[in-house]
């Protein structure tokens, strides 16, 4: 009897510190007042830090496990994000050896910063897309103006899942 009790007591005591992933109510190193700095572009392709920071701001505002603030001085902790990848890639070709699909790559680099400075987390996130074109121009037109403002979109969101999931 004193053992089952005993199993029952550890159960308790262990239960209690369990979380689900993703139910941190914030990120790293305890910051729940982020700044969301200027995305850098390291690549030749015009814009993107422009939608990603929109998507970032946007993604966080609805999460609600953190708050976004306007400046350094408000925050505990600073998001830094560098475009460091762009890619648009034929990745199947028709009968006629003409590339009819392609995939539009984007690379970030991420760091999540204390309000001192210190790195708290760094990590390397990566999304893509799959589309059907017609030729080559049309597919790099098709991928500047819709697609990859898609794959921004998912970046974004893997961003957030991935800071709060501790990478």
């Amino acid at each position: 009897m004193k053992r089952y009790i005993f199993v029952i007591f550890l159960f308790v005591l262990f239960g209690c510190s369990y979380n689900f992933v993703g139910e941190s109510n914030s990120l790293p190193g305890g910051i729940k007042k982020l700044y969301i700095a200027n995305v850098v572009n390291s690549t030749d392709e015009p814009n993107l830090q422009i939608y990603l920071k929109s998507d970032l701001v946007d993604t966080f505002d609805l999460d609600r496990r953190v708050v976004v603030v306007q400046s350094k001085e408000l925050a505990d902790g600073i998001l830094k994000v560098e475009i460091s990848d762009y890619s648009v890639n034929p990745i199947s070709y028709n009968a006629s050896g003409f590339a009819n699909r392609y995939r539009c790559v984007i690379e970030v680099k991420v760091k999540l910063l204390d309000r001192n400075g210190k790195v708290v987390e760094e990590k390397t996130v990566e999304s893509y897309r799959d589309y059907n074109a017609k030729d080559e121009v049309s597919a790099t037109e098709k991928a500047r103006s819709e697609i990859s403002k898609d794959v921004l979109k998912d970046l974004a969101l893997k961003i957030r899942d991935a800071l709060f999931i501790n990478f």
